[in-house]
C-alpha cells in the first residue's frame, strides 16, 4: 500500500495509443496493483457502497479508494453503460441486505446521460415540456427523488458523472477534470445522440426542435473532451478521483 497520495506516485495522466492502454508507472516502472493486498484483506467495520456508469467503473476510482480510504469496504456496483433506471433498480435491490449489516454506510451515487433505457421515458409527459433537454432534465429530477426515498436517512453524496447536476448542489465527476477555457453547456443531459433519433422517429409523441438537441449533447461531448484529465470521454487521471473524493466527504447529506 503507498503512503502518498496516487497522483503524486504517478504523476503523468493517462494516454491511450490506439487501443493500447499506457497506465501510469512508479519510479521503478511499475503500475498500482499488489499494493492493495494488505488492505484488500484487512477487516471493515464501515461499507462506502457507490454506483454509477463507467466513471465510476474506473479502475482511478477504485484504486483511489483503496489507497485513501482502507478503513471502508468499498462496494462498488457501478458498470460501464449502466442506466439511470438500473441505478435505481440495483439500489432497491440491495438496500435491505445492507441495512441487515447494521452497519455505517455511505452511499455515492453518480448519474448518467437520461435515457439509456426507454422506460425512463415513461416517467414524464414529453407534451409538458418545450425542449428535449427539458424533459430529460426533468426525468432527473424524478429519478434523483426516488434515490433519496430508498437510502433515507444514510449519509450519501448524489451526483451526476458528466451531464448536468441540476438537483442539488452537488459537484459532478466532470467538475474535478481540469480547468478549461470552453464553457461548460448547461442543463445538457444527454452526450449520445442515439435517443435523439428515437424521438425523431417517433414525431407524433415528441415535438421537440431535435437539431437543437442534438447541438446542446455535442455541445456538452465537445466540453468534455477539451478537459485535461478525459480520455476518450473518461477520466484518466487519479488526481481527479482523488479530489472528487474528498470532496464527497467533505460534502455528505
Amino acid at each position: 500500500m503507498y503512503n502518498d497520495k496516487l497522483s503524486n506516485i504517478f504523476s503523468v495522466p493517462q494516454k491511450r495509443i490506439g487501443a493500447k492502454r499506457d497506465f501510469p508507472q512508479d519510479k521503478n516502472g511499475k503500475s498500482w496493483g499488489h499494493e492493495a493486498s494488505e488492505i484488500l484483506y484487512t477487516r471493515k467495520e464501515k461499507i462506502f457502497y457507490a454506483v454509477g456508469c463507467s466513471w465510476l467503473d474506473s479502475v482511478y476510482f477504485n484504486r483511489v479508494f483503496l489507497n485513501d480510504y482502507p478503513e471502508y469496504f468499498l462496494i462498488n456496483k457501478s458498470i460501464r453503460g449502466l442506466s439511470n433506471a438500473i441505478i435505481l433498480d440495483l439500489l432497491k435491490q440491495d438496500i435491505e441486505m445492507l441495512k441487515s449489516f447494521n452497519i455505517d454506510i455511505v452511499f455515492l451515487i453518480s448519474f448518467s446521460e437520461v435515457g439509456r433505457t426507454i422506460t425512463e421515458l415513461q416517467s414524464c409527459n414529453p407534451g409538458n415540456y418545450s425542449s428535449a433537454h427539458e424533459y430529460f432534465g426533468s426525468i432527473l429530477k424524478n429519478q434523483y427523488t426516488t434515490a433519496k426515498n430508498i437510502i433515507g436517512n444514510y449519509p450519501n453524496y448524489i451526483t451526476t458523472s458528466f451531464i448536468t447536476n441540476n438537483f442539488n448542489d452537488k459537484l459532478s465527476i466532470l467538475d474535478f477534470c481540469s480547468k478549461t477555457k470552453k464553457n461548460k453547456p448547461q442543463d445538457a443531459f444527454r452526450v449520445n445522440p442515439g435517443i435523439i433519433e428515437f424521438l425523431k422517429e417517433k414525431n407524433s409523441l415528441f415535438k421537440f426542435d431535435l437539431v437543437d438537441a442534438l447541438n446542446k449533447s455535442i455541445e456538452l461531448r465537445d466540453f468534455i473532451e477539451s478537459n485535461d484529465y478525459v480520455v476518450e470521454l473518461h477520466p484518466g487521471y487519479y488526481k481527479v478521483y482523488e479530489d472528487f473524493l474528498e470532496n464527497v466527504f467533505s460534502n455528505l447529506d
